[in-house]
C-alpha cells in the first residue's frame, strides 16, 4: 500500500487501525451509566415527568454521581432552559415541543444547589441535594 508516495506494509496500516478503533472504544466502554433525570417544563415550572405534582422539585443526587438531565419544554409559546450553575452546566434555549439534555458530574461535596431556568429564575428555579 502506497501512503503520501511510500510504500507502507499492509501489516502496519491494519495494526494503526486497529489501535485507533481499540483506542476510541476504551472510553465508551469504560464509561459508568449515568442516571437519568427527566423535567417536563409547564406552566412556567419543572416537573418530574412521572410526577407532575410538584414544581420544581428537589433532585436528589449521590456526591461525584453521573446524572443525565433530559428536559422537555411542554410550556407553548415560551423559550426555557436549564442551567446548573455550580457546575457550569446548560442546556440551549428550547421552543415548545423541543427537549434537551446535560451530562454533568454531581458536586464531591455534600449540599444543596440551585437549578434555574435563566430567563425565568425567579419564578422557575429549584435545588439538588448532593447527599
Amino acid at each position: 500500500m502506497s501512503i503520501m508516495g511510500r510504500r507502507v506494509p499492509i501489516r502496519i496500516v491494519l495494526l494503526l487501525a486497529a489501535c485507533l478503533v481499540v483506542g476510541t472504544l476504551i472510553p465508551v466502554m469504560s464509561r459508568s451509566d449515568a442516571r437519568e433525570i427527566h423535567l417536563v417544563v409547564r406552566d412556567m415550572a419543572f416537573y418530574l415527568a412521572d410526577d407532575p405534582r410538584i414544581a420544581n422539585p428537589t433532585l436528589t443526587v449521590n456526591a461525584g454521581e453521573t446524572v443525565h438531565i433530559v428536559i422537555e419544554n411542554d410550556d407553548r409559546g415560551i423559550k426555557h432552559d436549564f442551567a446548573l450553575p455550580i457546575a457550569d452546566a446548560s442546556t440551549r434555549m428550547l421552543a415548545w415541543g423541543e427537549q434537551g439534555e446535560v451530562t454533568l458530574t454531581a458536586p464531591a461535596k455534600p449540599g444543596t444547589y440551585e437549578y434555574v431556568c435563566r430567563p425565568h429564575r425567579a419564578m422557575m428555579r429549584g435545588v439538588i441535594r448532593v447527599q
